[in-house]
């Protein structure tokens, strides 16, 4: 190989290609990752108009002739006109194969599915561009236009500011956008466009170009400064209890719901399940959770990546039984009959409740427990039930680690840690090496000594 080769080589390996699908042109604008053909298509309107309007020439008769030539053209109106109802078509069809690859991957249809599908669309509205094709004038973004060279970053712009404007949680900003890059991505590696006879995406509506970066995330949750983590004292956890029964459930105007929130509440805090496990548990149909002979309930709990959801039993207490019995009798009846009706908790519609108007709910009561005298923190949150569970549960007996373990849905004492806290050091001499690395300091006993 002569050595004019070896440099040519040398010089292909480090390069940086165009970014628009097919072209294999070296990147000339770094920034956007464009080679300069691309570079140049994606200004040259806007350097073309402005030539126009500012030219001058020493002849009058050409400045005349630039004029009328700068008349002539219509800036506004693009030269391929797509109807709107065609473009939301590929858009959603676009969108439904993603979701369709991801059931196809192992993602489950009523959570993972269901939830992206509803993150996207909740994604795509908070961006309005104006559109003369629109009958209202105005219409969401498309996925494509996130995507372009030219104004996708400014679009993802406006997502994020609009995600600061509504207070959502560093994780709900993490996953709405973790969820739309992997939408991005995928559209970047498949841009066919559904039902369009071999047609791309930027056959039909141009380059495309990934506007995601490392600076377009928030801090990842474990970064992050930890929240106050908390486990109620039997005394305390019963004085909640009380409060649920004697004062929310009678005064709540729709008594079936008050019962749903004392129900799940409750159950939640003596099995120590999840908030997705608990609002998962059917309780009619085929796939019934309830094991209604030895009351135990089947319920869903993570897994790895595209395996499915992990299931197991947890075995309910006393209490538990007689609350939930007590709640299907007389007031799960209530609720609208629905396609959502298997579900054991509903909305008063009598769709499923979902985690996040669950713990909407959970936050209100716990304002009016403290109104009413109960000393619960003003921050509780329904996942620290889950650590009321296991550190009371340890508490009872500090050698059933691994019962506890089984309960919580954890393979790994270490995994369990988070749960769990020490309450006095005669529980934690007898817990021995083993059980302290259950210890976090992190958590905070309310109500203990």
């Amino acid at each position: 190989m002569s050595d004019e080769n070896v440099l040519h080589s040398e010089a292909d390996v480090g390069a940086v290609k165009c970014t628009v699908n097919g072209c294999e042109n070296r990147i000339n604008n770094k920034g956007l990752q464009l080679c300069k053909r691309h570079d140049a298509e994606r200004v040259a309107a806007t350097l073309l108009r402005r030539y126009l309007e500012n030219y001058s020439s020493p002849f009058p008769q050409n400045e005349r002739y630039m004029a009328e030539l700068a008349a002539t053209i219509n800036w506004q109106a693009p030269t391929n006109v797509i109807p709107w109802e065609q473009r939301l078509e590929d858009h959603n069809h676009k969108i439904d194969e993603y979701l369709q690859n991801c059931l196809f991957l192992g993602c489950e249809i009523d959570s993972t599915i269901r939830d992206r599908k509803a993150v996207l669309k909740s994604t795509f509205r908070r961006v309005e561009i104006e559109d003369s094709t629109h009958p209202a004038g105005r219409r969401h973004l498309l996925v494509w236009e996130l995507l372009s060279p030219s104004l996708g970053r400014y679009y993802l712009g406006l997502i994020i500011s609009s995600l600061l404007k509504g207070e959502t949680a560093p994780g709900t900003k993490r996953k709405y956008m973790n969820c739309l890059r992997y939408l991005c991505e995928y559209v970047l590696a498949k841009p066919n466009i559904p039902g369009g006879n071999g047609l791309t995406i930027t056959d039909k509506y141009g380059p495309i170009v990934s506007t995601f970066t490392k600076y377009d995330f928030p801090v990842h949750a474990a970064d992050r400064p930890s929240k106050n983590r908390y486990a109620l004292a039997p005394q305390v956890l019963g004085s909640f209890y009380e409060y649920l029964r004697t004062d929310y459930l009678p005064k709540h105007a729709l008594p079936h719901v008050a019962a749903r929130d004392y129900t799940a509440i409750l159950i939640q805090a003596e099995t120590g399940v999840r908030s997705s496990e608990l609002l998962g548990i059917r309780s009619e149909g085929d796939g019934c959770d309830l094991d209604r002979r030895t009351w135990r309930i089947r319920v869903l709990g993570k897994a790895k990546a595209y395996s499915g959801k992990r299931p197991r039993w947890v075995t309910l207490s006393p209490l538990a039984v007689e609350v939930l019995q007590t709640f299907e009798r007389v007031f799960r009846p209530m609720f609208p009959s629905t396609p959502d009706s298997e579900y054991l908790f509903l909305q008063e519609n009598g769709n499923r409740f979902t985690t996040g108007a669950y713990f909407k709910t959970f936050r209100k009561i716990v304002t009016l427990a403290r109104e009413f005298g109960v000393p619960l923190p003003e921050d509780l949150r329904p996942h620290d039930l889950r650590r009321t569970f296991a550190t009371n549960a340890l508490e009872r007996n500090p050698l059933a680690y691994r019962k506890v373990l089984k309960q919580l849905g954890h393979s790994y004492p270490s995994s369990a840690a988070p749960y769990l806290i020490c309450p006095d050091d005669e529980i934690e001499e007898q817990q021995g090496d083993l059980i302290d690395i259950f210890v976090d300091p992190d958590i905070k006993k309310r109500g203990g000594n």
